[in-house]
């Protein structure tokens, strides 16, 4: 009875190996702050496509990956010969502390302007928006990764520019830094400061406002941070420069594109935007959307 069962269990494990391997496979890989939202597409996509089987790793050998997702501001040596690349989404980047800090009152009720920024994340004091004495200890994360780009071009400058110390790892790891450490400093993304069911910042986090007027304190206009669902409406109602926007761009094959990786994008493009606030992302401006859209389906085109 026993080597019955152990025979049956085998071959379930065969036959849905077997079917794996008869699937079409996508491969996923890139800028891991996005992956909470990208397997959400995957899972509502994989209900109405069981046939269609997705990976979604960063361990991945490049050259094996059908979509590459980037995200940060496109370089023309970010474009490889052959790949074209659309843009899906968008996301929110907020100067975070712990919320311990002595003083993390009066740095809410004052709030962040672009000297302050530049002066607390790059080491200029020329003008000097807060008190010199002002103990912060900055956290960035050490590899070259999309948000710290993000946030660097941000204010004209470089990753390596930011004067801090580099964390090993992801977003994540970038935030328990963070909230180890009383005086420290970081940025982080909507979609990990906030809880997104409860929607309220996590535990140990404070959010430091962004002085959108730059008039030296946070006015009753600019207290949008207590549910995330607030910041998101405010950064698609107004899409304010002095927010730290940046776009989620994907990167697939121009030449004789996949079909089921164009179908796939397709679907994110046109009903995938739904679940963008979930995740703590914003969604794509209209004009955008139907140039990504569209760029999609020449790619499909191409294929009939």
């Amino acid at each position: 009875m026993k080597k019955t069962i152990v025979g049956i269990i085998a071959l379930i494990s065969i036959l849905g190996y077997s079917t794996q391997l008869n699937a079409q496979t996508i491969r996923i890989a890139g800028t891991r702050l996005t992956y909470p939202l990208f397997q959400k597409w995957i899972d509502e996509y994989s209900k109405q496509h069981p046939d269609v089987y997705f990976i979604l790793n960063s361990k991945q050998p490049a050259d094996s990956v059908d979509i590459s997702i980037v995200s940060h501001i496109l370089a023309s040596t970010d474009i490889k010969a052959g790949k074209t690349a659309i843009t899906v989404s968008r996301y929110v980047q907020l100067p975070v502390v712990n919320s311990s800090r002595a003083n993390v009152a009066a740095l809410q009720e004052k709030g962040f302007n672009d000297a302050t920024f530049k002066q607390v994340y790059f080491g200029e004091t020329s003008t000097s928006s807060i008190a010199t004495d002002a103990v912060f200890t900055v956290y960035k994360r050490k590899q070259n990764a999309c948000a710290s780009q993000s946030f660097a071009n941000h204010f004209g400058s470089e990753q390596k520019d930011i004067q801090s110390i580099g964390v090993v790892g992801d977003d994540k790891d970038l935030l328990a830094a963070v909230k180890q450490d009383v005086n420290g400093i970081s940025y982080n993304n909507l979609g990990f400061i906030y809880d997104l069911k409860t929607r309220k910042p996590i535990d140990s986090i404070a959010i430091i406002p962004v002085d959108f007027n730059e008039n030296g304190k946070i006015d009753a206009d600019e207290r949008i941070y207590g549910s995330l669902d607030n910041v998101l409406t405010y950064a698609e109602k107004t899409n304010s420069p002095k927010l730290l926007i940046e776009e989620v761009h994907v990167l697939y094959n121009q030449n004789n594109p996949d079909k089921e990786v164009a179908n796939f994008l397709k679907w994110v493009l046109i009903n995938g935007q739904q679940y963008n606030h979930e995740y703590g992302f914003i969604n794509l401006l209209n004009d955008t959307r139907k140039q990504s859209i569209e760029t999609v389906k020449q790619g499909l085109a191409q294929r009939q």
